[in-house]
C-alpha cells in the first residue's frame, strides 16, 4: 500500500476538507481527490461520503482512519531513528505534551537531559491533551504529559497534582491579601477556562457553591495564555501553580486560592521489556521536577 496515499487520506481527515489537505501538502485539489480515488480502490471501501453537500468520513473511513494513524506513526518514528542512525545519533526521545507542560515543565527537565547527554536528539510535540493521547497511541512519542483522566491500556502512567492559585497584575489590590476565595473576586474581571475542561468546570464550580457569580469576560484554552493575559492587566485567573511560577517573572503575584482545586496530570509511557535508559532518566527528571513544587505560603499581604 502506497504510504503516500495513506498521508493523503490523514491529511483530508485531519483538516476535514480536501482543499485544506491540498493546502498542507502542496498539492492540488485534484491530485488530492485523485489520491483518494486510487485508496478507495485499492482497499475496496468508500472512505467519505457527502452529508448535506459538506465532505464527512464514513463509517469505514473513521475506522481505516485508527488504523492509518497507528501505521503512519511507526513509519514516521522508523524514519527518525534511521535519520539518527546515519548521523551517528544513538539516543533519541520523542516527548508529547499538552502546551502547560510544555511551557512550564519541560523546558528545564531538556535543558538537564541535554547537559548529561549533549548528543541525545530530543523532539517536542506540544498538541492538546485530546491530540496527545491519540498522538501517543498511534506510536508517536516515547513519553507524552497530558491532562487527567488518561484511560491508556498497559502504560506506566505517573500521576502528578498541584494546587490552584490565583493570579492577579502586580499592583492589583487584592495582592494585600495573603490568600483568595470567590468571594474577593465577585465584581472583578476574570480570565477563566472553558468549562469543557474539567479544571475549568471544577473552578467554575468553586464559585457556584460560595454562591458568588463566575463570568469572565475572557475565555481561553490554556493556562500559559491566561498567564499572560493577566500580566498585561486584563483580569484576574485561577491557574496551575506550575504555570503561575513560570509566568510570574514577567509581571503577576501569586495568591494560594481556596477553596482547594488540584490540578492533576498524567506522565506515561510504554512498558518496556527492556529498560531504555534515555526515557527512563527523562521520566526521573520530570518526577524531581514535579515533586520539587513548593506550595505557595509565604505571601506579603495582609490576612
Amino acid at each position: 500500500m502506497d504510504v503516500k496515499l495513506l498521508e493523503t487520506f490523514r491529511a483530508v481527515i485531519e483538516t476535514q476538507s480536501m482543499t485544506g489537505a491540498a493546502k498542507l501538502l502542496g498539492l492540488t485539489q485534484p491530485a488530492i481527490s485523485t489520491q483518494i480515488a486510487r485508496l478507495e480502490s485499492q482497499i475496496g471501501f468508500p472512505l467519505f461520503e457527502r452529508v448535506n453537500g459538506r465532505l464527512k468520513a464514513s463509517r469505514q473511513g473513521r475506522l481505516f482512519y485508527t488504523e492509518v494513524r497507528h501505521a503512519l506513526g511507526m513509519i514516521e518514528r522508523l524514519t527518525r531513528d534511521a535519520e539518527g542512525i546515519r548521523k551517528g545519533v544513538t539516543e533519541s526521545v520523542t516527548i508529547a505534551s499538552h502546551p502547560s507542560a510544555s511551557i512550564s515543565i519541560l523546558p528545564a527537565i531538556v535543558a538537564e537531559l541535554r547537559r548529561r547527554r549533549p548528543l541525545a536528539r530530543v523532539r517536542m510535540i506540544n498538541r492538546s491533551s485530546e491530540e496527545v493521547r491519540a498522538i501517543f497511541e498511534a506510536g508517536g512519542a516515547d513519553i507524552a504529559i497530558a491532562e487527567w483522566p488518561i484511560h491508556i491500556p498497559d502504560i506506566d502512567l505517573r500521576r502528578h497534582k498541584v494546587p490552584c492559585v490565583a493570579i492577579l497584575p502586580k499592583d492589583h489590590d487584592l495582592t494585600k491579601k495573603r490568600e483568595i476565595i470567590p468571594a474577593d473576586l465577585a465584581g472583578e474581571s476574570m480570565i477563566g477556562m472553558q468549562v469543557s475542561r474539567l479544571i475549568g468546570h471544577q473552578v467554575q464550580s468553586a464559585f457556584v457553591e460560595q454562591d458568588v457569580e463566575f463570568d469572565p469576560g475572557i475565555v481561553n484554552e490554556y493556562f500559559s495564555s491566561i498567564c499572560a493575559l493577566v500580566t498585561t492587566g486584563c483580569g484576574i485567573g485561577i491557574v496551575d501553580q506550575w504555570s503561575a511560577q513560570m509566568f510570574e517573572p514577567l509581571g503577576l503575584a501569586i495568591r494560594p486560592f481556596k477553596p482547594t482545586i488540584m490540578y492533576e496530570i498524567g506522565v506515561f509511557a510504554r512498558l518496556q521489556a527492556t529498560p531504555v535508559p534515555i526515557i527512563d532518566e527523562v521520566i526521573a527528571l520530570i518526577d524531581q521536577r514535579l515533586a520539587a513544587v513548593e506550595p505557595i505560603i509565604n505571601c506579603d499581604g495582609d490576612a
